[in-house]
């Protein structure tokens, strides 16, 4: 016969695993219920050396390196927690912690068994993200300022097809976008085609031939010449988004391809779309957008469309978690999207009057 020390994770208390000689009988000693398993089942209650919410208290404690801060970070009492930490290494015949002058350093196991602590306390965040926003029935959408205006249909059509989910839009740099898709802060991200060089992040194309514009207020220099390399560029002043804007690595690699080897100023540094074009109508400066963004300041004679020898033509993407569960409506907003860009690629009146 053998005796197991274990503990109940649902009734948050120690219990006693009885296994018989013959290994198929089982009981399960506990102070409100014993349970008996019969016919070779006892195999399948054998409790893993590893419980979890030891495990998660291990993890806070090697997290803050202290136990009294794991104790105030999980409402335990610093006894408790204690409890935890050397039931988890009388279970796994290890030790783990050291603690010296109420400081916690982690033994080489301890080290080893953090970093697969550290995933799964991640993971159940995940999973109780995921769980929480289909409860709450809504759709979190990370969409790049570049397309923010250009997606506006898409966003209307989907709430009023699916009136019964709550639509939630952040509007950031695409690199922003795609930092809050890997951390499930947002549930897909609409971002312009780059190399975002991360593994846990799954790319759906959407469009290749999304045509972007230098634009200036019709009052300045630079809109009175007839024709424009991107090296009439090198020194005047633009307007464009923050560092992790994929659009701007974009215009500023190719000023400097263009010859340009001189740092542009940037006068101002803008995370919405509205701004931006607010600015350039003003005469501060340069800025790029989407043709679909400014064909109403164009046409209201606001902006004027810099006359470059060529387009200007970019990717359009959806990102997604590749190891977290996908949100059931997320290809459902993707569709839309596609829909949308497809009708912004229909040659627009701006276009037609530049051919």
């Amino acid at each position: 016969m053998q005796y197991n020390f274990i503990y109940d994770i649902i009734e948050n208390t120690p219990a006693l695993l009885y296994t018989g000689n013959s290994g198929n009988i089982c009981t399960y000693f506990h102070g409100k219920r014993n349970i008996q398993i019969l016919d070779g089942q006892a195999g399948k209650m054998t409790p893993s050396k590893l419980d979890l919410h030891s495990l998660i208290v291990f993890y806070h404690v090697a997290s803050e390196e202290s136990i009294t801060a794991a104790a105030g970070k999980l409402c335990l009492t610093q006894p408790t927690v204690t409890y935890h930490i050397r039931s988890l290494e009388r279970n796994v015949g290890l030790k783990l912690i050291e603690v010296k002058r109420q400081k916690v350093s982690l033994t080489q196991a301890g080290k080893g068994l953090y970093k697969y602590a550290s995933e799964i306390y991640r993971q159940m965040n995940d999973a109780e993200k995921y769980l929480e926003n289909l409860k709450e029935a809504s759709l979190r959408v990370g969409i790049s300022t570049t397309f923010s205006t250009c997606l506006a249909s898409a966003a209307s059509a989907f709430e009023k097809s699916y009136p019964g989910v709550k639509l939630i839009i952040r509007g950031a740099s695409s690199f922003e976008i795609a930092e809050a898709v890997q951390n499930c802060e947002v549930d897909i991200g609409i971002v312009v085609s780059a190399d975002y060089d991360n593994p846990k992040l799954r790319s759906i194309p959407l469009s290749t031939q999304e045509q972007l514009v230098l634009v200036a207020s019709p009052s300045s220099t630079i809109a009175q010449k007839s024709r424009l390399a991107f090296a009439n560029l090198c020194g005047y002043p633009l307007i464009l988004g923050p560092e992790t804007s994929a659009t701007r690595q974009l215009i500023l690699n190719r000023i400097r391809v263009g010859g340009c080897h001189m740092p542009s100023p940037i006068i101002v540094e803008v995370n919405s779309a509205e701004w931006g074009i607010k600015l350039v109508e003003n005469g501060e400066g340069v800025g790029v957008h989407h043709i679909k963004s400014v064909e109403r300041s164009i046409a209201d004679g606001r902006l004027k469309i810099l006359p470059l020898s060529s387009d200007i033509l970019v990717g359009a993407q959806g990102l997604l978690r590749d190891d977290a569960p996908e949100h059931p409506m997320a290809r459902k907003f993707i569709e839309l999207v596609r829909e949308a860009l497809d009708k912004n690629g229909e040659k627009s009146a701006i276009q037609a009057a530049r051919s």
